[in-house]
């Protein structure tokens, strides 16, 4: 757990919007604690096919492949967010790795911030509308509820 010293451990997580690279900026501007770390979790929801029974097999295949294809593309482009979000930290004096996940994001950010034992999340909230936020929900308030440890939210 985090001493007098600040937080040692800390979990970023990131989902390639300006605010969770505010947090990345944001972070990299505290001096980070003796022996001070950083996973940066940037998760992916995958595209998921549904059954089409009733569709020809040639089609059924082209989907599937595009959906995966889709899929790499996705993954691939978290890749490159969670290495430059890593590259900066490492530049300010953080111990920093990165993690990409697939999954559910919420899910996702609460099983890495206990797989880590982070004593800090930091994310940045993409501050949807009223609306948007009833029907989809908001993760980073998710977040907040359902942490274990303190949240640091960025907008």
């Amino acid at each position: 757990m985090a001493g007098p010293r600040g937080f040692r451990r800390v979990l970023l997580g990131l989902d390639g919007s300006p605010h969770s690279r505010r947090a990345t900026l944001l972070l990299a501007r505290l001096r980070p604690p003796r022996g001070g770390r950083v996973t940066c979790v940037r998760v992916v929801e995958p595209v998921r096919v549904p059954s089409m029974p009733l569709m020809p097999g040639t089609m059924r295949a082209q989907v599937t492949g595009q959906a995966a294809a889709l899929n790499r593309s996705r993954v691939s482009t978290a890749r490159s967010q969670i290495d430059a979000a890593v590259t900066r930290l490492a530049r300010a004096g953080w111990k920093a790795r990165g993690v990409v996940r697939t999954g559910v994001p919420l899910a996702e950010l609460l099983a890495a911030a206990r797989a880590t034992r982070a004593d800090l999340v930091v994310v940045g909230a993409r501050g949807t509308g009223v609306v948007t936020h009833f029907l989809l929900g908001s993760v980073a308030e998710g977040v907040v509820k359902q942490s274990p440890v303190p949240v640091l939210v960025v907008k």
